[in-house]
């Protein structure tokens, strides 16, 4: 099928096509190796030099430059006996899905073993860019190589499996440089589709099926420098150019040239891509694989592989935990949070979940999960909630996943934890106290009691004007009008004391001494002390009053029983 830009059209693969065309359908863009990002001239050393120049692979192994993701140079040398850990088993393709690839422990054709591969991830105008490469142990023949891009989380297990599927949209750009006669090199991008049952002739055109599960993007001698507005190029350091040979910034040696850390010519390639204006739509990668191959048909025996997280989607967590409150029951505080998620990468988020950890981290039973759903690029979302703690304050942590995919492992994420703003009470308690005496026979006698009573409270307001809260364990005691310990009386509690309620206490005692031998100016003082304990950890509070009662109120006459008892001898008839 003909693709044109005016054309309205419908495809099983309607998804895919649509990003397609999207990309194909752009208007004018910067060629890749003219944006001033990244140099792609043939060698791996920063000719400019200093920022904010373009990078190079030079910067980026020396730890400069500005990527949003950077592989590192992955070194996949062979050992002295030339296996390495990273060789595909016989007869995989790349028209076969992950669960059919296998690798073992072995050795490539020199020509086809990878040295080193690495990526660099750039946004730029709001487009996402990839700068790869690679480089090989041998140039004695042809060159076939090919870097994925895939969406999901791909990973090369122990047992010689591949972890990991193929997601519709993946990206394969083929990189060609045969050496035979005539031969001309050739740069060919093409995504993952499996609406595609084979090619759709024998000279597919963009957007047509390439192969079993593989749709044409671009196809074209397409090196760097050669033309303007390539969204897609690759380059070499071509026999006899100004890059035969180059310096390799990082540490190597060729099996042709015995210069060490020189790249002989055909020995070192990269290339980029504008995935945003080329492809269009989700620009959300995970891994990164580059491969050798034994010809650049799709059939071709897959050789050497280096495999690396590459994850070009971001997600962005905030989060605070506000100022909080005891509970109804006083048992716990209860604090109120709220968050953003936000989608800072370069594609589509999916099955995107926030989890809080309501400020236990060491138990994932209680934790809450907020489903967020998909969240397109630069898009936010809010969440909010409370936790109940027995901490003031807690650290409250919230963290979110998101896959890359539909239904893909959620291997895109971030975390942001805040303390609490602490709650803060004000425990308060009050007391009251009133005093008479009485007379009362004792063993025979007449004597002088002194009764008092009042009242016990859990004040409101305080001198900080917080709210108050409740006390337990309150109780109060009178000293019996003497310093002694010994004879104090608990007279109340230990009860539980509510916020803003009082309680009532009431008691007696027979005082030990009198304060004068005058009977009209006699009295007795005793003090009582209100001790509680604030609930949730706020402290102990205390306060005590002391009351005073004359044995002869003013204006009053003297009992003259009462005196004759107490003061013989002194008391005479009103």
């Amino acid at each position: 099928m003909e693709i044109s830009c005016n054309d309205t059209f419908f495809t099983r693969a309607s998804a895919i096509l649509l990003g397609l065309v999207l990309g194909l359908c752009m208007g004018p863009a910067f060629a890749v190796h003219d944006l001033g990002i990244f140099e792609l001239d043939g060698n791996a050393i920063d000719d400019i030099g200093g920022a904010p120049n373009p990078d190079d692979w030079e910067t980026l192994f020396n730890g400069g430059g500005t990527p949003t993701q950077f592989t590192g140079i992955i070194n996949d040398e062979p050992d002295a006996s030339g296996n390495d850990d990273s060789v595909f088993v016989g007869g995989r393709k790349d028209i076969q899905d992950l669960d059919q690839w296998a690798h073992k422990i072995g050795s490539s054709p020199d020509k086809d073993e990878i040295m080193n591969a690495y990526a660099a991830a750039y946004e730029h105008n709001g487009d996402t860019i990839i700068n790869f490469g690679a480089d090989r142990v041998s140039n004695k023949g042809d060159a076939f190589l090919g870097f994925w891009f895939f969406k999901r989380h791909v990973e090369a297990l122990a047992d010689g499996s591949f972890d990991g599927m193929h997601s519709n949209g993946d990206v394969l750009v083929l990189v060609n440089f045969p050496q035979a006669s005539n031969a001309s090199p050739e740069t060919k991008v093409v995504v993952w589709d499996d609406s595609c049952n084979k090619a759709a002739n024998n000279n597919p055109s963009p957007g047509q099926c390439d192969a079993k599960n593989i749709r044409l993007v671009f196809k074209d001698n397409a090196i760097c420098g050669s033309a303007a507005g390539d969204l897609v190029c690759s380059i070499t350091n071509d026999e006899g150019g100004p890059n035969d040979p180059t310096p390799s910034p990082w540490p190597f040696q060729s099996k042709n040239d015995n210069t060490a850390n020189q790249f002989p010519y055909e020995s070192f390639f990269e290339g980029g891509i504008n995935l945003t204006q080329l492809i269009g739509g989700d620009s959300c990668f995970s891994s990164f694989v580059a491969e050798t191959r034994s010809s650049k048909e799709f059939t071709a025996t897959l050789k050497d592989f280096v495999l690396r997280d590459f994850e070009l989607c971001s997600v962005d967590i905030v989060k605070q935990c506000d100022q909080g409150d005891v509970n109804a029951s006083e048992t716990a505080f209860v604090f109120p949070y709220s968050g953003t998620v936000t989608n800072d990468g370069a594609g589509t988020l999916h099955d995107v979940i926030v989890v809080d950890d309501q400020g236990t981290p060491a138990d994932d039973t209680d934790d809450v999960t907020f489903d967020i759903g998909t969240l397109i690029k630069d898009a936010t979302a809010n969440f909010s909630g409370t936790i109940e703690s027995l901490l003031n304050p807690p650290t409250n942590t919230a963290t979110v996943y998101a896959a890359g995919t539909p239904g893909g492992e959620l291997t895109i994420t971030d975390t942001f934890s805040d303390q609490c703003e602490p709650v803060n009470r004000d425990p308060m308690i009050s007391v009251t106290k009133a005093c008479t005496t009485a007379v009362m026979s004792m063993d025979g006698k007449v004597v002088v009691g002194v009764n008092f009573m009042g009242q016990v409270c859990n004040d409101t307001g305080g001198t900080s004007g917080l709210d108050p809260i409740g006390l337990v364990n309150v109780t109060v005691t009178d000293d019996s009008g003497t310093t002694d310990t010994g004879d104090d009386v608990v007279v109340l509690g230990p009860i539980d004391l509510p916020a803003d309620t009082c309680a009532s206490y009431s008691g007696s005692y027979l005082p030990s001494s009198v304060s004068s031998s005058d009977p009209s100016i006699v009295d007795f003082s005793d003090t009582v002390t209100a001790i509680g304990t604030a609930v949730l950890g706020f402290g102990q509070v205390e306060e005590s009053a002391t009351a005073t009662c004359p044995l002869c109120p003013p204006d009053s006459v003297c009992d003259l029983d009462v005196c004759v008892e107490l003061f013989p001898g002194q008391c005479a008839s009103p």
